[in-house]
C-alpha cells in the first residue's frame, strides 16, 4: 500500500500485527512511524511498551514480540535496519533468522504490532521479504509528485495558519527541491518571516529560502539570456565555489536552451501556456520567464545556442578539450547572440 492508504487505515483504526515501511522519502516515513506509535500507545505506560532493536536475529525479535504489554492494550516492536532486508546480517545466521520468521510471522499475537523499518528500498530478493509479502502490509514511501508535493506544502502551510498559492508552491520546489526534509525546514523559515501575514508570497520565497544548484543555473541562464553578463559570471563563480562540477553545469544550461527553444517553438505555433506547461512538465512562472525571454531573440538564434552547447558538451565529453574553461566559453558564446 502507498502511504495514503496507509493513513487511511489508521484513521478507521485498521491496525495490522506487522508492517513493512519502505521507500525512498525518509521524512514521510519517519513521520508515519511517529503517527503509528501514537496510535499504538497510551497511557503513561507508553514507553515501556516500546522497543526498538537494530540488526536482531529472529530470536530477539519473536521475544519482544511475544512479551504481554504493560497496563496497555498493545506494544509496539520495530526492527530497525535489518540485515534481513538490506545488507548482510551482523553477528548471526541470515537464512535461519528468515527461516524462523517465515514460520512465526502466520502467528503473531494481536497483543503486539511488529514493524520492519528500512532506510531506502528492502532488497526484494531477501527471503525474509518474500515472507513479509505474503504476512504483512508493505507500506512504500514513494518521492511524492509534484501536484503531491504541492498538494503537502499547503497542508502544511494550513496547519500553521498560513496560505500558499499554487504558483508559489511551484517555485518553492523549483528553489528547494523535492525533499520533504529540507521542504519542512524552508517553510518553518517561511511562515517565521511572513509573521502576520496570512500569505506566504513568491517575494518570500525569494527572500530567505535557499536555492538548489538547478534553480541557480536556471538564475544563471536568466542572467546570459538577459545580456547580463556580469551577474551571470558572479552567479556561476559562486556555484563553482560552492563545489559543483563544471560538466554538470554545462549539462544543466544545455537543457535550459534547449527548453528555451522548444518553448519558443511551441508558442510559434499556437500552443497555450498551459499547454507548453503539460508538455515540457515546468512549472507556469518558469514557462512565463522563459516565453518572455525567448521573445529577445529568433528562432534560429535559439536553436543555435542550443546546438551550441551540445557541441561543448560533446567536445569536453570527447576529451577534445579541457573542462577548464569551457563553461565560460560557452557562457560567452551565448551572450554574443544577445549583442
Amino acid at each position: 500500500m502507498n502511504f495514503q492508504a496507509f493513513y487511511a487505515a489508521l484513521k478507521a483504526d485498521q491496525l495490522e500485527r506487522c508492517y513493512l515501511f519502505e521507500g525512498e522519502e525518509e521524512y514521510s516515513k519517519e513521520a508515519a512511524l511517529r503517527d503509528l506509535e501514537k496510535k499504538v500507545l497510551d497511557g503513561p505506560f507508553a514507553e515501556m511498551n516500546r522497543t526498538v532493536l537494530s540488526d536482531p536475529d529472529a530470536g530477539a525479535i519473536i521475544a519482544a514480540n511475544e512479551t504481554l504489554p504493560f497496563m496497555a492494550e498493545k506494544r509496539l516492536v520495530i526492527v530497525r535496519e535489518s540485515g534481513m532486508l538490506s545488507g548482510k546480517a551482523s553477528g548471526y545466521d541470515e537464512g535461519d533468522s528468515a527461516e524462523k520468521l517465515k514460520q512465526y510471522l502466520p502467528d503473531c499475537p494481536p497483543s503486539s504490532v511488529l514493524v520492519f523499518y528500512v532506510r531506502g528500498k528492502a532488497d526484494g530478493r531477501k527471503k525474509l521479504y518474500t515472507a513479509l509479502k505474503k504476512q504483512a502490509a508493505i507500506v512504500s514511501f514513494e518521492r511524492l509528485t509534484e501536484d503531491q508535493l504541492r498538494a503537502w506544502i499547503a497542508r502544511e502551510c494550513k496547519r500553521r495558519g498560513k496560505n500558499i498559492s499554487y504558483d508559489t508552491c511551484a517555485l518553492l520546489v523549483f528553489s528547494v527541491g523535492t525533499d520533504l526534509q529540507l521542504l519542512s525546514g524552508e517553510l518553518e523559515k517561511l511562515c517565521a518571516y511572513a509573521g502576520e501575514h496570512q500569505e506566504i508570497t513568491s517575494a518570500d520565497v525569494d527572500a530567505v529560502c535557499a536555492r538548489n544548484t538547478e534553480y541557480k543555473v536556471f538564475d544563471m541562464a536568466g542572467a546570459i539570456l538577459d545580456g547580463d553578463g556580469k551577474r551571470a559570471f558572479a552567479l556561476m563563480n559562486a556555484i563553482l565555489r560552492d563545489g559543483e562540477d563544471r560538466l554538470y553545469l554545462l549539462a544543466l544550461l544545455g537543457r535550459q536552451c534547449r527548453q528555451l527553444a522548444s518553448v519558443s517553438r511551441m508558442n510559434l505555433a499556437g500552443a497555450s501556456q498551459q499547454q507548453i506547461e503539460r508538455a515540457t512538465g515546468m512549472p507556469g512562472f518558469a514557462v512565463r520567464r522563459t516565453l518572455k525571454q525567448a521573445g529577445r531573440y529568433t528562432q534560429e538564434q535559439l536553436t543555435a545556442m542550443a546546438d551550441a552547447c551540445l557541441q561543448m558538451e560533446y567536445q569536453v565529453k570527447s576529451g577534445q578539450i579541457g573542462d577548464e574553461g569551457s563553461l565560460e566559453r560557452l557562457m560567452l558564446e551565448i551572450l554574443s547572440y544577445g549583442r
